[in-house]
């Protein structure tokens, strides 16, 4: 398998397990005091959260193949920046974030400092 698919993988596995993290958090009542193991239990052990952790460790399996083949000095910032602005699209899609002029000029110096690094 590409080096590059491999780290397409795990970006994508990664952006999926934040966006699951994110979405466990909004949708699960915090453990109260008192409540013990079974608090912590109906906060952490729902679909969404175990998904999310099941796709961080599937994303480090792909990570680190693609570690393998590829200097850590173009993977690291591909999968940062390119994992950024697939958060930022469906963070402002499924969980209705603001999208500011800052964040747009972000974005675009992130992609342009990536273009500077794979080049």
């Amino acid at each position: 398998m590409s080096a590059y698919l491999l780290l397409g993988i795990a970006l994508v596995l990664n952006a999926a397990a934040n966006l699951l993290m994110k979405y466990a958090a909004l949708r699960t009542a915090p453990a109260l005091p008192g409540q013990g193991l079974v608090g912590l239990a109906r906060v952490y052990l729902t679909v969404p959260f175990i998904a999310g952790l099941i796709c961080f460790g599937l994303n480090l399996l792909a990570y680190t193949q693609a570690l393998r083949r590829l200097p850590i000095s173009v993977a690291y910032p591909t999968m940062v920046s390119l994992g950024y602005l697939i958060i930022l699209a469906v963070s402002w899609f499924i969980f209705q974030e603001r999208l500011t002029l800052p964040r747009y000029v972000g974005a675009g110096l992130m992609l342009a400092g990536l273009w500077l690094l794979v080049r």
